[in-house]
């Protein structure tokens, strides 16, 4: 079911002809056939009994593009985005969002965790993060999963980031133990991995760690099993290595680094800035009204939807890989 249809009719405005063009490489996006795609994923959405939630034409591209315009893929990831959020299947504890006058928001706008540094030279979104000032005393797991989420939500929106992927940098050189117990969890760490693999659309195009600590490898051993082979292939372990750290963001990175990490970006104080405006925006609120439409009722979920999203308790594969087979669509 729809929880409002847009009125704009997609036409590209505002999309850089580069990336229009890299979305007809990589993603098989054929401009003449977008319109249709997308009255095809919201005629399948609006027949899910079990689902309600916005079918505008840039809610549902963004999944198509992720899916690389495959339309089972596509119709999997959309259920799954509503599942995590409002069934008890997903983590619906980390999308009950925060009020933007919470302490806890306040507290967690000062860290520098999902902090967008900017584009690099290929186009792709570089996302910083660190665990500099994280007390996880003041700010436990979930509250921080449900500030994370909210922030998250709004970083899917920008086409360029759709189309060019994101690369995220974990600067873990102040971390210690305490702030990443959470994570030891197996449970947690299933439930976090599938989130973003299977139910987020979203292209990572590299998950990059720099100045890992020792006690990092029992999260990488625990993480692992979660992490589908491809994310594997994309994943970059810097050590203290600075030049495995530029070469792993791409061409553009001293331009993107900020000063305290030894490039030339505006200091991390206005970086923080931006990020507390961006999140408090107007913009931004109307992106999580529209998602606090979302609803789903498992008692009317469709025989073949049943397996979209994995638990911990059903996966029968620990990498979480998705069973059966989805037929590309020919848009050559």
């Amino acid at each position: 079911m729809a929880s409002g249809e847009g009125e704009n009719v997609y036409n590209y405005e505002g999309v850089d002809p580069k990336d229009k063009k890299k979305a007809q490489k990589e993603l098989h996006e054929n401009p003449d056939q977008v319109r249709a795609h997308i009255a095809s994923l919201r005629r399948w959405v609006t027949s899910a009994p079990h689902l309600t939630c916005p079918t505008d034409d840039a809610f549902l591209l963004r999944f198509l593009r992720t899916a690389k315009f495959d339309q089972s893929r596509a119709q999997q990831l959309v259920d799954n985005f509503c599942t995590v959020r409002k069934s008890p299947r997903g983590s619906p504890e980390w999308f009950e969002p925060l009020p933007l006058d919470s302490p806890i928001i306040e507290e967690a706008l000062k860290l520098p965790m999902n902090i967008f540094l900017g584009y690099n030279d290929d186009g792709e979104g570089i996302i910083y993060s660190s665990m500099d000032n994280y007390d996880p005393d003041r700010i436990n797991f979930n509250d921080l999963a449900r500030f994370a989420y909210m922030n998250a939500d709004t970083m899917m929106k920008p086409e360029k980031i759709q189309i060019n992927g994101c690369r995220f940098i974990m600067n873990l050189k102040n971390a210690n133990k305490k702030q990443t117990q959470a994570w030891e969890n197996p449970r947690t760490a299933f439930k976090m991995m599938r989130n973003w693999q299977d139910a987020f659309p979203i292209r990572t195009k590299a998950l990059v760690y720099w100045h890992e600590p020792a006690f990092f490898e029992l999260m990488f051993r625990i993480i692992m099993p979660f992490m589908k082979e491809k994310l594997r292939k994309r994943l970059h372990r810097c050590g203290t290595d600075f030049s495995k750290l530029k070469k792993a963001i791409g061409p553009g990175a001293e331009r993107l680094l900020p000063p305290e990490m030894g490039g030339q970006n505006r200091p991390m104080e206005e970086l923080l800035a931006e990020r507390y405006k961006m999140f408090k925006s107007a913009e931004a609120q109307a992106e999580r009204a529209k998602l606090a439409t979302i609803t789903v009722d498992e008692s009317k979920r469709l025989p073949t939807t049943k397996d979209y999203l994995k638990t911990y308790d059903d996966s029968a594969d620990p990498s979480m890989g998705i069973a059966g087979t989805f037929t590309k669509l020919d848009v050559s």
